[in-house]
Formats: C-alpha cells, structure tokens, sequence
C-alpha cells in the first residue's frame, strides 16, 4: 500500500532541477521523495498522511475509536432553567463551514488518486551573473504497481536554456522493503542527455518508524566527455508531527573521476492535511559546474538553505511557497518559488 507522505519540497525534482544549481549533469535530489510507502511511517505518521488506493500489499486497518461515554446528567439546583430553541430530532446537521474550506484540525482528508503541481521560480545571482529561473509541472498517481511520479521542467541561466522530463515508480516489495526507478532525458549543457536511478529502502523499529535506503545512478552529459554517476545513503526517522531525514551522496564526475561529495539534513513540521513546514540544509563539493561559457571544472565546495511553506487552500488545492539561499566562492543566489498543487480524490 502506498501513501501519498511528505517530504522536503519540490516533489521527486533532482537538486539542480529544483535549485538551479547543477555540475552540469543532473543528479539527484538528496531529499528522499514525498511519495513513502505507507509502512516507512509509524502509526501516527500514517495517520498524519494521506491515505491511498491500497495495492497488492496488505492493507493497514485503522484503530476504532472508542465511543465517547454519555456525560452524567448534572444535578438539580433551585435556580429556574434557561430554556433553548428546540430543533427536530432527525434534522441534518448545519455545516459550519463550506465544502470546499481547508480541514479543522484533526480531520483527515480521503485519500489523493492522483496530483499536479505547477511551479514558478526566479533567483537573482550576484558578480553580474543575471537570473536563474525555472518552470516545472509534476505529476502523481496512485496504480496497482505502486506510485508514479513525473516531472517536465524548463529552466533558464547563464546564457542557457533547457528542458528535462523524468519519471519514477516507487514499488512495495514487502512490509519491509521498498524500491524506487526513475529514467530522465534532457537537453542543453543544463542537463543530462539521459540519466538512470535505482534505490531500495529498509523499515526498522517496531512501528517501522524509521528508514534506511541505500542507491546508485548514472548520468550522460549532454557533452561527449560529460558523465556522473555516484551512490546515495538516506536515513528517516518519523517522529508524531515531525520528520527528520538526512542522507549523503557520492559523486564522480568524468573526466577524471573527480570526488564531489555532499551531505544534507532536513525537517518537516505538519503534513499536507492542513500545513507544512520544511527546512533543510546541504554542504557539497561541486566538480564540474555549467557557468557562462559552459560546463567548467571548478572543485569548489558550496552551501544551500531553503525553506518551504505548503499551506492548503482547500480540499482539493494548495499553495505551495519556497525561499531558498546558495553560497559558493563564485556567486550567492537567492531565489524564490511559488506553485500550486491540485489533488483528485
């Protein structure tokens, strides 16, 4: 069974498509995917999310909540009473707010089938290097082989312009273990001509509360000698009202098999039932890296800070707000996203 869960911002988007910044072959995002098998969470977690279109895997049964005991009837004082407007037994409840209002809190929202979500976002770089702006529609759908994630984007920096699509599938295999595949192609020196990911994830703890995944991936530049590929290692860890996720990749960068690692944390507080909250942090060492006249070696380490704000709107819609800072010893960059996700039910 899976579930559409929560992680940091901007959906299965790899990290240079999402930020802008790339050593000029896509890799991937660090932040493991919002879409999680519904046993990567302990119960509470499950709850806080989304339920979904159980699959070939057992389905969680949720526990029964115990009926609330009738209170006692209060005892008689002298006092005269206060008379109320009576209401016929069998009359329907009044709503108290419209059907399309964002949930109290507590209420749980039925299960997503499918989402889009369409994002705008503009970052200004300093040294004169003008913009870097990005354009990304994505996609998610709940099938009987798991959940599908889909991505087009089109960005624009440095004097180039590109597209990128990729697809994955995040597959239950038990209780236990789950995988995720992705493909992607693109164009321009922004991003790979084609690119493959593999991950497979482990649940441990006694409410399988936390996970660990372990992965690889190869990436063609869109240059002849361009060329990446690397090992990720992600741990979870569910907490009630909080995730907390951290991870590390190895890169190697061809020609010559330069070492460019990079490691992040993150935290989410809240979850798309009403809002939530994303922070996270990343210290890399780029190697090769698109700057104006191209694809150049530059062997220098960096730091990304962003936050993500994802507030629903209403039943079926969410706005989706994200600010996010880059350092390196060439230019900062502070950019800005907004979007919209829409949810069928």
């Amino acid at each position: 069974m899976a579930a559409l869960g929560l992680s940091l911002c901007y959906a299965s988007v790899p990290a240079c498509a999402a930020t802008g910044e790339n050593p000029g072959i896509l890799v991937p995002r660090l932040q493991h995917e919002r879409l999680l098998s519904i046993y990567s969470a302990p119960a509470q977690a499950a709850a806080a999310a989304p339920a979904v279109v159980p699959t070939a895997a057992p389905a969680v049964v949720p526990t029964a909540v115990p009926a609330t005991a009738p209170a006692a009837a209060p005892a008689a004082d002298a006092r005269p009473a206060v008379l109320a407007l009576a209401t016929p037994v069998d009359a329907a409840p009044i709503p108290l707010m419209p059907a399309e209002a964002p949930p109290a809190a507590g209420a749980e929202l039925t299960p997503e089938r499918a989402a889009l979500e369409l994002v705008g976002g503009d970052g200004r770089m300093s040294n004169g290097y003008g913009h870097a702006r990005l354009m990304s529609l994505r996609g998610t759908a709940v099938t009987s082989l798991g959940v599908v994630q889909g991505e087009l984007t089109q960005q624009s920096r440095f004097g180039f312009s590109g597209n990128y699509g990729n697809v994955s599938l995040t597959h239950d295999l038990s209780k236990d273990y789950y995988t995720t595949v992705g493909v992607g192609v693109g164009n321009s020196p922004l991003f790979s001509s084609w690119r493959t990911d593999a991950t497979a994830y482990r649940k441990f703890g006694s409410e399988r509360q936390y996970v660990a995944g372990i992965g690889g991936y190869y990436a063609k530049g869109n240059e002849s000698a361009r060329s990446d590929k690397g090992l990720l290692f992600t741990g979870i860890a569910y907490f009630s009202g909080l995730v907390v996720e951290g991870g590390v990749r190895l890169n190697w960068a061809d020609p010559g098999a330069i070492l460019g690692p990079s490691q992040y944390i993150a935290a989410t507080f809240g979850n798309d039932d009403r809002r939530a909250i994303i922070v996270r942090y990343e210290h890399a060492k780029e190697t090769y890296k698109v700057l104006p006249g191209g694809p150049e070696l530059v062997n220098f380490k960096s730091d990304t800070a962003s936050i993500q704000w994802r507030q629903r709107i209403s039943r079926d819609s969410m706005l989706l707000a994200a600010l996010e800072y880059y350092q390196s010893p060439v230019y900062d960059r502070l950019s800005f996203s907004l979007g919209w996700r829409w949810s069928f039910r």
